[in-house]
């Protein structure tokens, strides 16, 4: 099978509405022979904007926790690629082979865990060619049909691709969760798991000895004093 990626990638600097502060927007445009990946917009590192280009939305990815940093022009700027993009893929999907890189998984919760208080798990899909890659989530072997955000595809600067899955859940004890990733260059899903345990409790015992010999010590030093002062006297 003969498979072309393009990748169409403008690198630029725009100030954002957020004072004099400057921040790097990658734009990145892949499309293969069958499929449109669309327009992904990646500031400072991190995916921020999803354009549909059929319609010319953009959608907002960034996660829940990273500052919001205005782009008005990228909508624009992807739109301006999509003739580009569609030239080269005729030029170079001729004899461009078929490349295969397996992905990288690492499962993490966003937050500090505590029993019974909303957190986010985290499963970043990393370092994987070409971009289709299946992303699911199972709680003690059971499929979770909600609380799951999937972003969008984006590049490193090998051009390999990355994408984050965030599942909403409610730490609760002996509860397992996991991430199970698909791909065409694995031979069988990858998985990670991910378990909630409550900390031990400090034991009481060694400080309820530690108490009762101290008081014992004390009372033992009150007692020969006790004896001293009477020895005195009597002599």
């Amino acid at each position: 099978m003969m498979m072309a990626l393009v990748f169409m990638i403008l690198l630029f600097m725009v100030s954002s509405t957020q004072g004099q502060e400057q921040h790097v927007f990658n734009v990145i445009n892949a499309r293969s022979e069958t499929e449109e990946f669309n327009m992904t917009i990646v500031v400072d590192d991190n995916e921020y904007l999803h354009v549909y280009l059929n319609n010319k939305e953009g959608v907002v990815t960034l996660p829940e926790w990273v500052n919001y940093v205005d782009c008005p022009i990228c909508v624009r700027v992807a739109e301006s690629r999509r003739a580009d993009l569609n030239n080269d893929i005729k030029l170079f999907s001729l004899e461009t082979p078929e490349a295969k890189v397996p992905p990288e998984i690492k499962l993490y919760a966003k937050d500090e865990v505590k029993l019974g208080i909303n957190n986010s798990l985290v499963c970043f899909v990393n370092n994987f060619f070409p971009p289709p890659v299946q992303v699911k989530w199972t709680k003690n072997d059971e499929n979770i049909p909600k609380g799951v955000k999937v972003g969008q595809y984006a590049t490193n600067s090998d051009y390999t691709f990355y994408r984050f899955s965030t599942l909403t859940f409610e730490p609760q004890e002996g509860d397992i969760y996991t991430c199970i990733v698909d791909h065409t260059a694995l031979d069988e899903p990858l998985t990670r798991t991910w378990e909630f345990e409550v900390p031990p409790r400090a034991s009481v015992g060694p400080a309820v000895f530690c108490g009762l010999g101290l008081t014992l010590g004390l009372l033992g030093v009150a007692t020969g004093t006790f004896f001293l002062v009477k020895g005195t006297q009597c002599q």
